[in-house]
């Protein structure tokens, strides 16, 4: 397990990953506030810029691990002048950020589930 990835919780883990060129946050199994905790203080105030962002082998999202995705999306825009596009997002993930409003924030790469 890299520094990355250390999960919080059995079940989930919230890594950046380099794919070539290119730096993905991905997000696996259950993401709940104490795995977002663990990974905003392993990362501190640096917010690396992704490319991406890949969310489709999350079974739970909480406010927390939404609001991660948020703050990258976020620091993407602000740093690089564009947002990450989410490459994948499992059901639960679209169902949350349809509920939350959220949804239109994240460019697709391709037709949302």
């Amino acid at each position: 397990m890299d520094a990355d990835s250390a999960p919080g919780v059995p079940g989930g883990t919230i890594a950046i990953e380099v794919e070539g060129d290119q730096r993905v946050l991905v997000l696996r199994g259950t993401v709940d506030t104490a795995e977002a905790t663990h990974f905003r203080a392993a990362h501190g105030r640096d917010r690396q810029v992704v490319d991406a962002i890949d969310a489709g082998s999350v079974t739970f999202i909480s406010s927390s691990g939404l609001s991660l995705m948020v703050m990258y999306l976020e620091a993407a825009a602000a740093a690089a002048g564009r947002r990450p596009v989410l490459r994948s997002a499992s059901p639960t993930v679209n169902h949350v950020l349809r509920s939350a409003g959220l949804d239109a924030l994240f460019p697709r790469s391709g037709p949302a589930a």
